[in-house]
């Protein structure tokens, strides 16, 4: 296989992109996650799209990117239900330069109502790449979800937060905002849990999985 070396290293495409893969302890995950992704669909989506065999892939204006993924998870959410996204958003990477026509589209809102705010927590990295300061960009970064009240707290390896889904990605779309007009290339790997009220209240279990840091 050829892989495509070439880069947007310079940001003269400004697409950001994310790859959502989503995992549900529900007996029906398939069809919950099949029925998330025909309803938004069904609402007209201002981003590329393309769903592969690991995950659906969203490229355009940055705000419709966060609009449409938020989105998705709400409408997997499911009650009583241990659900898992796991997110990839970037800029500057190969395959930019693709359908490079969705960055010009105006802010959409998507036309579903009626979508649950649900608590999460969130392990994120931010990574900065061909950047010689990219420790006090990273500093930033995790500084705006400090402000914002999503009480970062430092593990090995990443950050966590804890809030609600609208407060996080409302966060992401901040970070990105910032590192867009500071950075010419990053990623963002996050794995958001979405975790019914009485099993996050059993702590030992979640710390045995490493799922909550007190």
């Amino acid at each position: 296989m050829k892989i495509d070396t070439s880069c947007n290293i310079d940001g003269s495409v400004d697409i950001t992109g994310c790859n959502l893969d989503i995992f549900s302890m529900s007996s029906d995950a398939s069809h919950t996650v099949e029925q998330a992704i025909q309803t938004l669909n069904k609402a007209g989506l201002p981003v590329w799209s393309k769903i592969t065999s690991v995950g659906t892939t969203y490229r355009g204006r940055q705000e419709n990117v966060i609009n449409v993924v938020q989105t998705l998870c709400q409408l997997a959410h499911k009650e009583n239900t241990e659900t898992a996204f796991e997110l990839t958003f970037s800029k500057g990477c190969r395959g930019d330069k693709d359908a490079d026509h969705f960055a010009n589209e105006s802010i959409k809102p998507l036309t579903i109502t009626d979508l649950p705010d649900f608590p999460v927590q969130c392990k994120y990295a931010f990574y900065a790449f061909g950047d010689d300061d990219y420790m006090n960009e990273i500093q930033e970064i995790v500084n705006l979800a400090e402000k914002v009240g999503l009480e970062p707290s430092e593990i090995h390896y990443a950050t966590t937060l804890t809030g609600n889904i609208s407060q996080l990605f409302a966060y992401f779309n901040q970070a990105l905002a910032y590192a867009h007009q500071h950075i010419q290339h990053y990623v963002i790997e996050a794995t958001i849990f979405d975790i019914p009220d009485d099993v996050l209240e059993n702590s030992t279990i979640l710390e045995k999985s490493g799922r909550v840091n007190r």
